[in-house]
């Protein structure tokens, strides 16, 4: 029996679209089918550089392909976050960035980027800041450290790692809440800043555990207070937001893997279960801990809402100090 050109062609475009799903279905189930690019806004060695080389490690096996950094620094991290942003949504380029980046530096600084130009993939790791002081300062706790500062407004200075970077939004959000007022000093990371402590130049270090930890142990330094709500493991005789009653001025340094806005969900899902697992792998715990840092394992809608709800702090906590684009 003969068909008609009609039937025929209606045939052949259906043959077509069942070979155009299968493929998709395909690449679908192959990806990644090549290295996978992670863009990393800092230069070489730094310390989401260093996080991130780490993780690799444990990633890259079970995603079955090798991952490749590259270091796109600048602007307080924005350039390579904006480059990210740009790239295509294939799932085969992500970020690794830390909370800077993302919702602190955008309100100090117009981005060529948006909050919704990206997605949160899995975060890999958090900590606190801490603000340490001399051991001969004339406070022992960190409900005595804010009552001295609060007493004394301006009269001390404390180190930063810039202006709108990380230290300095989640100083001044627990200064703001406890009604105190003192003097930033801008360096270019907790390196800088902690040499600064130690010679005296500022009062208070402010910045990385990891950094000031060797100072501690050597009775050089003691710190008072830590940026989270809860004690960290890491200094646990030192006190959190909790017990000086401000535990909703909670602010962590976390790190985590971005991707463009509209990779396919199977390739999402696919980087999310590696990079997640590679953050929980006991070897990369131990090497997080090493740094002052520990995995961070939530799901991504809370990782999302985390994100935005942070991002809407800091820009009114920019407001406040005068720091925002428009000021």
């Amino acid at each position: 029996m003969l068909r008609s050109p009609r039937t025929a062609c209606f045939g052949l475009v259906a043959a077509t679209a069942i070979m155009a799903g299968s493929a998709i279905v395909h690449a679908a189930e192959n990806f990644p089918d090549r290295p996978i690019q992670m863009i990393v806004p800092v230069g070489a060695g730094g310390s989401t550089d260093t996080v991130m080389r780490a993780l690799i490690q444990f990633a890259s096996p079970l995603l079955g392909q090798p991952i490749i950094i590259v270091n796109r620094p600048g602007a307080s991290g924005m350039i390579g976050v904006g480059a990210l942003a740009r790239s295509a949504n294939d799932g085969y380029t992500v970020g690794g960035v830390w909370s800077g980046p993302v919702t602190m530096a955008p309100q100090v600084n117009p981005p060529t980027y948006k909050l919704d130009d990206y997605q949160v993939v899995a975060m890999t790791t958090e900590a606190p800041g801490t603000l340490c002081v001399k051991p001969d300062f004339p406070s022992k706790n960190g409900t005595e450290f804010l009552d001295e500062l609060r007493k004394h407004p301006d009269k001390y200075t404390y180190g930063a790692d810039g202006v709108g970077g990380f230290v300095q939004f989640a100083t001044e959000r627990v200064f703001a809440a406890a009604g105190v007022h003192q003097r930033m000093i801008p360096y270019a990371g907790a390196d800088q800043t902690v040499n600064a402590f130690l010679s005296g130049t500022i009062d208070i270090y402010g910045g990385a555990i990891a950094t000031i930890l060797p100072f501690v142990k050597d009775g050089k330094a003691k710190c008072l207070l830590v940026t989270s709500a809860k004690r960290y493991d890491v200094l646990p005789d030192v006190d959190g937001l909790d017990d000086v009653k401000l535990p909703k001025s909670e602010t962590l340094l976390w790190r985590g893997i971005i991707a463009p806005q509209g990779v396919p969900k199977e390739r999402l899902d696919k980087l999310r279960d590696a990079f997640t697992k590679a953050a929980m792998n006991p070897e990369f715990e131990k090497l997080a801990k090493l740094r002052g840092e520990q995995p961070w394992n939530i799901g991504q809608a809370e990782a999302i809402d985390y994100v935005k709800n942070e991002y809407g702090e800091m820009g009114r906590l920019a407001q406040q100090l005068k720091l925002t684009q428009n000021n």
